[in-house]
């Protein structure tokens, strides 16, 4: 009997939020705010975005795989192996009932895939265990785009700080840093939810409730506002645009929504949605498609729920 929580449809999804006077996702090394030079656009990778998930549902007491912190590991234990190692204390009843399942019908398996399992993160975007002889290397069904670029332009701004302590015994007063800040963006991130790859994983419907949850609120409050950096984000707007059939796609679907821009003002001149207005003509014109099913939306601005509510096709996402 199949099983009505897990995943059946394929989707694609967009998550729109805006950031103020911050560093929306800065390179590892330099610290820097990604840039596009050419288009002048900002980039914020997907490695940011699920570090956002990740963090917001550990908070909530959601058992996740990749964790910031080595806390649970012993000596110079690997951050995989160790995790594992834990994992497997946790869910030891757990573990030790399916394993005599499984014996008992001769089938294969992984302690660490039954684990890994255990974590949303796993079940969402995948993950991968060393261990010799026990090795795991599982795709995750929801990916997002590498680079997800902002909608405007913008132009980075310097800013100085001076920090609290001296850099130096000779020095009376604090070592002074200089950083580039984005003024304003409103960033697009990008997603796709494989369901054939969902079997694998074990991910079900609750668990894209969870993530759902995890970008809106991750993103903006409860996950950014903790980073001196993130503290300017705002979530606006959270689709999932879900196909009629499996093997159905829609081309461009990044490209649907565009900003209308107020008084004349150019892209680099945005500072607030007071600035503009957003043109949602091509998102509402291919729901009409064969190809799609359903557009499920989320936002807290009433502007453009109005805009949604009640058109074909469209239904208002909970979470």
């Amino acid at each position: 009997m199949e099983n009505i929580n897990n995943i059946q449809h394929k989707s694609e999804m967009l998550f729109l939020y805006d950031s103020t006077y911050s560093i929306p996702n800065g390179d590892p090394f330099t610290g820097e705010q990604r840039y596009d030079e050419e288009t002048k656009k900002i980039l914020i990778s997907d490695v940011r975005i699920k570090r956002y998930v990740r963090d917001y549902l550990s908070a909530q007491g959601k058992d996740i795989y990749v964790v910031g912190d080595k806390s649970f590991a012993e000596g110079d234990e690997s951050g995989s192996a160790a995790r594992i190692k834990a994992l497997q204390d946790k869910f030891k009843k757990e573990l030790e009932e399916s394993e005599k399942v499984a014996k008992e019908k001769k089938e294969n398996f992984s302690k660490a895939l039954f684990v890994m399992r255990q974590c949303v993160d796993v079940r969402l975007f995948g993950g991968i265990a060393t261990g010799k002889g026990d090795a795991v290397n599982l795709t995750g069904p929801l990916q997002f785009a590498l680079l997800n670029p902002s909608l405007n332009q913008t132009t980075l701004r310097m800013h100085q700080n001076t920090s609290v302590f001296v850099s130096k015994g000779s020095n009376e007063q604090g070592a002074i840093g200089t950083t580039t800040l984005v003024p304003y963006s409103i960033v697009q991130i990008h997603g796709w939810l494989n369901p054939k790859v969902a079997e694998t994983t074990g991910l079900t419907k609750d668990d894209m409730k969870l993530l759902f949850e995890g970008l809106w609120y991750g993103t903006s409050g409860d996950g950014s506002s903790h980073s001196r950096t993130k503290s300017g984000q705002n979530s606006i707007l959270l689709l999932e645009i879900i196909y009629a059939e499996k093997n159905k796609k829609v081309y461009g679907i990044d490209h649907l929504i565009k900003l209308k821009n107020k008084d004349g003002k150019k892209d680099e001149q945005l500072r607030s949605l007071d600035d503009f207005e957003f043109d949602f003509s091509k998102l509402i014109s291919i729901a009409a498609s064969v190809k799609i099913a359903k557009i499920k939306f989320y936002t807290e601005i009433d502007d453009i729920k109005r805009q949604f509510s009640g058109m074909d096709k469209f239904e208002e996402m909970k979470f």
